[in-house]
């Protein structure tokens, strides 16, 4: 039976690596990939907050992707088509192509590459995660449900850590007025800096928001 994963990988030896780390505040969002065994795919992706012109010049330093092309700028973010070089330190494309998986999601927000992901099944899942233990890529499984399940996560577009925030933050009142709990009492629990939850809960809610008006 296909299972769905939502799982999470660390950005510094996949590709987009430098220019992620140029700009890191910056959101990116792959939203097309197209390609064959005989080339590296080409890749629709759009970027949005941070510093978006430090991330181009990122982008033109990067090895790791090629004929890059800004396609528009509505505002706020921006389109770009590239192509893949296979120059990163670790390439995972044909690692889960030929394991027969499906990525139907992948973003970069929070300092982690988010994935949610269809595998024929928990084995081929579990070899995948074997690739990455192999080559030093940390790999996290967030959420595994089957794909024929007639419920599953919410299709809402947040990360598992922007969620896992807002739900603290909502479970122990920080949006009450007055508060019941501080950005301190929070970053406590979840055992990050005040400043992570804070941009968690501002890039959450700017999602939840834009998922509700478009």
């Amino acid at each position: 039976m296909s299972v769905i994963a939502e799982l999470s990988l660390a950005p510094g030896r996949l590709s987009f690596a430098t220019a992620l780390s140029a700009a890191p505040s910056v959101e990116f969002e792959i939203e097309r990939e197209y390609g064959t065994r005989s080339a590296m795919p080409v890749v629709f992706c759009w970027a949005r907050g941070g510093d978006l012109a430090t991330f181009e010049r990122g982008l033109e330093r990067d090895e790791t992707v090629t004929d890059v092309e800004r396609l528009s700028d509505p505002g706020e973010r921006r389109l770009y088509r590239m192509r893949l070089t296979g120059a990163a330190a670790i390439v995972t494309y044909d690692a889960w192509v030929e394991r027969g998986a499906a990525r139907l999601e992948m973003r970069y927000a929070d300092g982690r590459w988010h994935a949610r992901m269809r595998f024929p099944d928990r084995e081929t899942l579990s070899a995948f995660s074997e690739f990455c233990a192999d080559h030093d890529l940390d790999f996290r499984l967030d959420r595994l449900y089957d794909a024929d399940a007639s419920h599953g996560p919410p299709r809402d577009g947040l990360t598992s850590c922007q969620r896992e925030t807002l739900q603290l933050a909502h479970e122990r009142g920080y949006f009450e007025v007055p508060r019941d709990a501080t950005l301190g009492d929070l970053a406590d629990e979840l055992g990050v800096s005040n400043q992570a939850v804070s941009e968690r809960l501002r890039r959450g809610c700017a999602r939840l928001v834009g998922n509700l008006f478009g």
